[in-house]
């Protein structure tokens, strides 16, 4: 396994563990860069859950949860989180 492929499988498996009883569909990791130019990992989860909402407190310990882990793989870009429900973006671009 490459060594993106580690930090993005981190990524996934405590995203998935955090947002729990949520079910969490798919967490896509892509690298970007910021507006301010900083290089950052841009975090999209698509999810459902019971109310169709997250536990707020669990969505803003994300990042910190994932600190740790992240720097044990030597990376210190910042996670950038997007979430969704399944087919919100479904006709986006009409």
């Amino acid at each position: 396994m490459t060594q993106p492929d580690r930090i993005f499988e981190t990524i996934k498996r405590i995203v998935k563990l955090q947002l729990a009883p949520a079910r969490v569909i798919e967490v896509l990791v892509k690298e970007d860069i910021d507006f301010e130019g900083e290089e950052i990992l841009r975090v999209e989860v698509t999810f459902e859950v019971e109310g169709d909402r997250l536990d707020p407190e669990k969505v803003v310990g994300l990042a910190r949860h994932l600190r740790e882990p992240l720097e044990e793989l030597h990376e210190d870009r910042f996670p950038v989180f997007t979430f969704m429900k399944p087919g919100e973006l479904d006709g986006a671009a009409a």
